[in-house]
């Protein structure tokens, strides 16, 4: 059985990977052979660099498998939040919701596109729920029997936060937390607002936050007290952007991009940081909880945060065996 799967969405970091009855191959992100980063171009260099490796044609696979659901859940969902007050339906968020929901129809999700550039195929086309192919991500590599898996990231079609079982070679599925409650969409929201580009330089935010102080109130927009967190996603997103009348308020102007950084800068990163952790690691204890495991497999952009510092300052020696693996998007 030979499988090649492919993460395309049009939003960022697009990639390719061939699997051999259940063997990774070979995997390589799209920007590592386009040179442009977070590439989110349907990934033609990154699927012919595998069938290269594999020394296999595109008419001889047997599956080819999308990791994100088809475009009409996530456009359904989208309606859904608008529709319950969720988030603010903006001339801009329902403009840039009905034009990828259009483009990524037109393209049969990338089927099409798959069909196009590489020609007739018989292999099965597939289309996985994006939490499940991030569970499945950290789960498989982990060398574990048995785990409890939680996949954090900004969103998946309706997903925010996602927990699963793994037991014996299987996943459970759990509970799902459903976007925009996103730990992800809180931390990009606040990334832009310090003058960063959302959703690719959260890690310069993580980086700004040892250098700030306790004392900032994020509690209007995350609230790390329910069980496990809640996101107060109009506040982050009322005009369609996160720097945006209530964070001014709140917290002073938005950083302009490149300008100087200041205290103030500093202190928000802090407490969007320590915000986050905390969100994450509530997370991580419901997982323990509802599964009654103490390896605990992360996956999901958002996940990978700090996990080594959690273990240390949360569980003690004594804490949880931690497994990180798979696509972080």
């Amino acid at each position: 059985m030979i499988t090649l799967g492919i993460n395309y969405s049009q939003m960022h970091d697009s990639s390719a990977c061939i699997v051999r009855d259940g063997e990774l191959l070979f995997a390589v992100a799209e920007e590592r052979i386009s040179r442009t980063k977070h590439d989110a171009r349907f990934p033609r260099n990154a699927i012919c660099a595998c069938l290269e490796f594999a020394k296999m044609r595109a008419d001889q696979l047997d599956e080819v498998c999308f990791g994100w659901q088809t475009a009409g859940p996530v456009f359904r969902h989208d309606l859904k939040s608008y529709a319950t007050g969720k988030m603010p339906l903006t001339y801009l968020n329902g403009l840039n919701s009905t034009l990828h929901f259009l483009s990524m129809w037109h393209q049969e999700s990338g089927a099409k596109k798959f069909a196009q550039q590489f020609g007739p195929t018989r292999a099965k086309m597939r289309f996985v729920d994006h939490h499940l192919a991030h569970a499945i991500s950290a789960y498989a590599y982990s060398g574990f029997d048995e785990a409890a898996v939680a996949v954090m990231d900004g969103r998946g079609a309706w997903e925010g936060t996602s927990l699963w079982h793994g037991r014996n070679g299987r996943l459970e599925h759990l509970l799902t937390i459903p976007f925009p409650d996103s730990i992800g969409f809180f931390y990009s929201g606040f990334t832009e607002f310090l003058g960063f580009t959302p959703n690719s330089d959260e890690w310069k935010v993580m980086g700004l936050a040892p250098y700030g102080k306790p004392g900032v109130d994020l509690s209007a927009f995350i609230d790390v007290k329910a069980a496990p967190y809640r996101i107060h996603a109009r506040q982050l997103a009322a005009n369609g952007t996160s720097a945006h009348a209530c964070m001014t308020a709140l917290l002073g102007p938005p950083r302009k991009a490149e300008s100087e950084i200041d205290d103030r800068h500093k202190n928000i990163a802090y407490a969007v940081q320590d915000a986050c952790e905390t969100a994450m690691m509530n997370v991580v204890q419901l997982a323990i909880e509802k599964t009654g495991c103490r390896n605990v497999c992360l996956a999901g952009g958002v996940a990978l945060n700090s996990k080594a510092k959690w273990k240390n300052r949360r569980f003690g020696n004594g804490g949880p065996d931690f497994r990180a693996a798979g696509s972080f998007g």
